[in-house]
């Protein structure tokens, strides 16, 4: 599988508007340091496309059929891109925690077929297993276990560390070839909703092969100073995620 990342900031994007922070600066001087909120393709190996959170409008990224679209919860910043999305002239399935439902979504969805998922479940769509588990965030929250071929990935974002269940199942299904997680802070912040960047990279480094952080704030540390202190921390084992970002797994 491919794995696409359309989009890897937090709910304000990088730059944030008139924001003069280190972080937005240099991303106005620098393009790839920019980064639109939380967006993730995977690519199957016949060529479908499965969406997972729909934080920016996707059409100039990703313009096919999508098998499906996953959301990890309701927050504004992993579904504005739904707003256009309903338009398409495809009926396609929305599969979604219950908690937090956005109104007008559920009420026209347009060519979006919302269905619930909870914890535990599990969907098979074209060449993938999708098994959904509990993460922890301010309203109900899941992460996907993404399977194909032998192959996993953990998408675990938004999250501050895991909940019990959720690391004994994916401890069983360890080592993972890849495990993308919410590193929205820098080193040393403590915040009860997210992780820092270090709660983070132990995280993925206990259960996969490789660690992706994503789902990065501005208040995070500017794009070249994060790269090259992951780098001297964790060698190639933990990545920054960028926009654009492709990863074959």
């Amino acid at each position: 599988m491919i794995v696409y990342f359309i989009g890897t900031g937090g709910s304000e994007g990088i730059p944030a508007h008139l924001c003069t922070c280190p972080t937005c600066s240099e991303a106005r001087k620098f393009g790839f340091a920019q980064r639109r909120p939380s967006t993730l393709a995977i690519i199957t190996e016949t060529g479908k496309a499965v969406l997972f959170d729909v934080g920016t409008d996707i059409r100039d990224f990703l313009n096919v059929p999508l098998e499906a679209i996953f959301l990890t919860h309701w927050h504004h910043d992993h579904i504005y891109g739904l707003y256009k999305l309903r338009w398409m002239a495809l009926e396609t399935p929305l599969y979604a925690p219950e908690g937090h439902a956005d109104a007008l979504i559920l009420r026209e969805p347009k060519n979006l077929q919302p269905k619930v998922v909870k914890p535990g479940d599990v969907i098979e769509l074209d060449t993938l297993k999708i098994t959904a588990f509990r993460l922890n965030h301010q309203v109900e929250t899941l992460g996907y276990l993404i399977e194909e071929d032998g192959k996993s990935v953990a998408l675990l974002y938004d999250t501050k560390g895991l909940p019990t269940e959720t690391w004994e199942f994916l401890g069983e299904k360890a080592p993972l070839r890849l495990a993308i997680v919410d590193a929205t802070y820098p080193p040393g912040t403590d915040d009860p909703y997210h992780n820092n960047v270090d709660e983070a990279a132990e995280i993925g480094l206990k259960l996969a092969e490789r660690t992706v952080l994503s789902h990065i704030s501005h208040k995070n540390l500017p794009f070249l100073k994060l790269t090259e202190y992951v780098r001297r921390r964790w060698r190639n084992k933990v990545l920054v995620a960028y926009d654009g970002m492709v990863f074959y797994v």
